[in-house]
């Protein structure tokens, strides 16, 4: 059964004759973003079967983090449950192809699949970024002017977007059973420190400012802790990098 609308905090806060038509512009929008993902998925599968070109690095990661969102997004809180069921077979099967590729593009004797090296060389990459905005945002902190020089948008173009997408990555390789080199997992967990140590105070000023970072729709995991300030408590146990 789909999850009660009653139940969303967000909706509790847009004035009951608006909750019909922002709820169904919600919906809408889940349809056609997971239509357009599967649509990138399945031209990116295609072209990992034999005599096709293979995957770019940067192609690599966008698969996994779209295949990942198909695959743990929390769509039930937006959908209906046969949608809901359906995204989950649909990208099911996504996994299992996408499955039989890592194998296909292992070389004999080799410990690594090829696709694997190309994800972890553009993940590196896209931890790089964040973490050159995170420091951005430290120095931003310590003044007491982040929330003026960033708005809420910009903190997630260039934070928590792209955390979302290596965390779809992560629960993504997780679930096919990969294991990522110890460079790329030390990577993830010194970005996550880093992300720690300015994520309360972030949320604080936002919040002074009026244009909170983590009021967004509770649809992601929680263990996405990037997306909900206090509502989740910050994860002690388990870093990020870690599948």
């Amino acid at each position: 059964m789909q999850t009660s609308r009653s139940q969303d905090p967000v909706l509790r806060e847009i004035p009951p004759e608006e909750r019909d038509r922002a709820w169904a512009l919600w919906q809408e929008a889940a349809r056609s973003s997971s239509e357009n993902m599967f649509e990138d998925c399945n031209y990116w599968i295609s072209l990992l079967r034999p005599r096709k070109r293979g995957l770019t690095p940067e192609e690599c990661f966008h698969l996994w983090s779209y295949l990942g969102e198909l695959r743990f997004h929390l769509w039930s809180k937006t959908l209906a449950n046969d949608e809901t069921i359906q995204i989950r077979t649909r990208s099911d099967n996504l996994q299992q192809e996408l499955s039989e590729a890592v194998v296909r593009y292992t070389l004999p004797h080799a410990q690594t699949s090829i696709l694997l090296v190309r994800l972890e060389t553009r993940l590196m990459e896209v931890i790089q970024k964040i973490q050159h905005h995170t420091q951005e945002a430290k120095q931003r902190l310590q003044k007491h002017g982040l929330a003026e020089s960033w708005d809420q948008t910009e903190f997630d173009i260039y934070i928590q977007t792209p955390m979302d997408q290596i965390g779809y990555t992560l629960e993504l390789s997780k679930a096919m059973k990969l294991t990522l080199s110890s460079r790329t997992l030390e990577a993830l967990h010194l970005l996550e420190q880093d992300l720690r140590s300015i994520y309360r105070e972030a949320v604080r000023q936002y919040r002074e400012g009026r244009n909170p970072i983590d009021a967004g729709r509770p649809v992601w995991p929680e263990s996405f802790w990037w997306r909900y300030g206090d509502r989740v408590p910050l994860p002690r146990s388990r870093p990020v990098g870690q599948i």
